[in-house]
């Protein structure tokens, strides 16, 4: 077997089969990885994959297959192979393996790029390596049935043809199985012959372990196929070889219906054991907080998809796979399809809006509880003003379910307030933290303490975001009321606020000051390094002991300070603090003067820019004020850079100023994609090198073929 893989091995590059076939796949990867990762600035090589099977490997695998055995049976020199001394199943192994090397060069070259990729961002390694391990195996079915075609006729051309033509309705067959409406043999067609889903699943981040199986299994099917069509050739049609021809057929009946078997008997895996998420930011698995909450729930609960169960929208498909994952947890909690064109009417005993298909309702039977997610609040979309399309850039499915069932579990007593002030020029939070406290069960409410009476008495939190201008000293006296009463608050201080001298009486009351001067880190592993003149103000803190910080601060879940104030305390009976984000100890004291970090003190120490001070009011009664000195850190920018971090540090921040009786779990929307953003240089780089690799190989390959031709 091994002389055999040489010699085919060999052969493949005596002529222009293979540089052709190499010269294909690279070209179009490197267009495709233009197209999607260089200038649309994906950090995985998915999409890239996926269009290169379609429109690359589709057609380059077949052709490289085409002859390896079709020539050899129009010029008859395939009597080698009928008499040769080594088995039939190892000649086609041989042969298999050699095309397979041949096709390993350029996925060898596609490992490298993510590796370079992570260089300008944070690039999902196994995402990426998954995806190309899984187009490789797509590439060895695609060898393994070229090989059998070829194996059944005399023309190279008709062989690659025809593994084209399995190959492209292996791809769609799963949008035909669809309109099938006997589910058994929808199941059973698509254990056999359903190349698209197992390709699109793996690729889009979920490690799929029946997918793997069913491409090698096919892999193997074809190759036994192979053999056998080799295999009777050596056997003419009479009474003495009717044994043999009768064995052939019904191991290859028996090898179809094991193959069928294994597929069918693999679905049957519950979701939880089968598939692994690989995905960066678990885009479809569950957290740990959401797998706890679910597991402790002792209500019966329903959950209804409002959908066709065997539905075209792939989205949908997401939904109900996010809710399996629910299900397989606890069996308290179950879920059905309900078909709005059969029952259109169902919804409204829930709810007077009108839903759009795919929406899911959660309703608690035992409390009698139900809580209306509209299908697409489960996705972030935004909008590309050149085509005016939406598209989404991320999932709030888990957000969304865990909140519901949190909803559903509650009692209407549980409900917190939170209250905005305003009247100050205080920032607005984007829709991205508001969300949030709607996950908490925070109804936030703005509250002007000039037309208010008092901090009202159900106020859990009084959240005071980056005021720009000063209190009054009546406004003084409320919150001081509010305090004296166990009230919390939030703080977040503005770096453009000027004269605020009464906010300023406000954290005295906590002992606590705000200095005019910016915390400057000269430390380069605790600043972001991005294309800022500034960037050592753009902190990335050390996190503190408390609770809320707690799993924060590891390369993957850095929080980002942009432009912060050292925050001071002094300590006092009565008062105790939790010091929640510092700079290194070789932070200094500074300001900006345009694109310019100058010093103020050239001293170095640690700089506290996140603090937790609580009062002691009485034995009983004790009141919370959590202080950040950044007031572009709760932002959709800062928070884009850490890939959500900071969204989940202000949910915590607020769980921990309005926990009650009831623990919530908030989990933040689930980017898409995080874009990268290679500098001009390394493109042309990149580029440069892969253009030089293509022309290469194909340069080689002519050079290689004229000088045999002129021996």
């Amino acid at each position: 077997m091994l002389a055999i893989f040489k010699r085919e091995f060999k052969s493949y590059f005596q002529t222009l089969i293979a540089p052709i076939a190499i010269f294909i796949l690279l070209l179009l990867g490197f267009l495709f990885f233009q197209v999607y990762n260089l200038v649309s600035g994906y950090n995985n090589i998915s999409n890239m994959l996926y269009s290169l099977c379609l429109y690359g490997m589709t057609f380059a695998l077949p052709i490289l297959s085409m002859r390896v055995f079709a020539d050899e049976k129009r010029t008859k020199s395939d009597q080698l192979i009928l008499t040769a001394p080594v088995s039939i199943g190892k000649i086609v192994l041989g042969k298999f393996l050699a095309l397979s090397a041949v096709f390993a060069i350029p996925m060898a070259f596609f490992c490298i790029l993510p590796p370079v990729m992570s260089l300008y961002g944070n690039v999902p390694l196994k995402w990426n390596y998954v995806s190309i391990v899984t187009i490789f195996l797509y590439g060895l079915m695609i060898i393994a049935i070229s090989m059998f075609m070829s194996s059944m006729t005399e023309t190279p051309a008709i062989a690659a043809v025809l593994a084209i033509i399995v190959t492209f309705l292996g791809m769609i067959m799963s949008t035909i199985y669809k309109n099938i409406k006997i589910e058994w043999l929808s199941k059973a067609l698509s254990a056999v012959y359903d190349f698209g889903s197992r390709l699109t699943t793996l690729l889009n981040g979920t490690l799929d372990w029946t997918a793997i199986v069913y491409f090698i299994s096919v892999i193997a099917l074809f190759l036994f196929l192979c053999t056998q069509s080799i295999q009777k050739r050596r056997f003419s049609f009479s009474k003495d070889t009717l044994s043999v021809s009768a064995y052939s057929f019904v191991t290859t009946i028996v090898c179809i219906l094991v193959i069928v078997f294994v597929n069918l008997a693999s679905n049957q895996i519950p979701e939880r054991f089968k598939t692994i998420d690989i995905t960066s930011n678990h885009l479809y698995s569950l957290t740990k907080d959401s797998k706890d909450f679910v597991k402790s729930i002792n209500d019966d609960i329903k959950i209804y998809i409002l959908s066709e169960k065997d539905t075209d929208n792939g989205y949908v498909s997401v939904v109900a796979k996010n809710i399996e994952n629910y299900a397989s947890l606890n069996k308290k909690i179950s879920y059905e399809y309900v078909s709005t064109v059969t029952n259109p009417t169902f919804a409204t005993k829930y709810t007077s809006d009108k839903l759009s298909d795919g929406s899911v309702i959660v309703e608690n039977t035992t409390k009698n509880r139900s809580r209306v997610i509209d299908f697409y609040s489960f996705f972030k979309l935004d909008m590309d003003y050149q085509t005016y399309q939406q598209y989404i850039t991320g999932y709030d499915i888990e957000g969304k379910l865990t909140e519901a069932l949190q909803y559903v579990n509650l009692s209407e007593d549980s409900l917190n307030k939170a209250y905005s002030l305003t009247g100050h020029n205080e920032a607005s939070l984007d829709d991205s933290f508001t969300d949030l406290l709607t996950k908490n069960y925070l109804s936030m409410t703005d509250l002007n303490l000039m037309t208010s009476e008092k901090v009202p008495d159900d106020c859990k939190v009084l959240f005071i975001n980056a005021p720009k201008n000063d209190l009054n000293d009546d406004e003084v006296l409320k919150i001081e009321a509010y305090i004296k009463k166990g009230g919390n608050i939030l703080f977040v201080s503005s770096i453009s606020g000027t004269g605020l001298t009464n906010f300023d009486k406000v954290l005295d009351m906590y002992s606590v000051s705000i200095a005019d001067n910016l915390a400057i880190e000269n430390d380069s592993q605790h600043y972001y390094n991005g294309q800022f003149g500034t960037s050592q103000i753009y902190l990335i803190p050390e996190m503190g002991s408390s609770d809320i910080v707690s799993g924060f601060g590891d390369a993957n879940n850095m929080v980002i300070a942009p432009i912060c104030q050292p925050i001071s305390y002094e300590k006092k009976d009565g008062l105790t603090f939790t010091e929640l984000l510092t700079t290194s100890d070789k932070a200094s004291l500074g300001k900006v003067n345009g694109n310019q970090v100058q010093l103020v003190d050239n001293t170095q120490k640690k700089l506290v820019v996140g603090l937790e001070a609580e009062k002691k009011i009485s034995d009983k009664v004790s009141s919370k004020c959590i202080v950040y000195s950044s007031e572009n850190m709760f932002t959709k920018d800062a928070d884009k850079l850490v890939n959500g971090t900071n969204q989940r540090l202000f949910s915590n921040t607020v769980n921990a100023l309005s926990k009650g009786e009831f623990s919530f779990v908030s989990i933040p929307v689930k980017e898409v994609s995080n874009t990268i953003t290679l500098p001009v240089s390394t493109v042309r780089l990149i580029s440069t090198v892969w253009i030089v690799i293509i022309f290469a190989v194909i340069i080689c390959g002519i050079v290689t073929w004229v000088r045999r031709r002129h021996m």
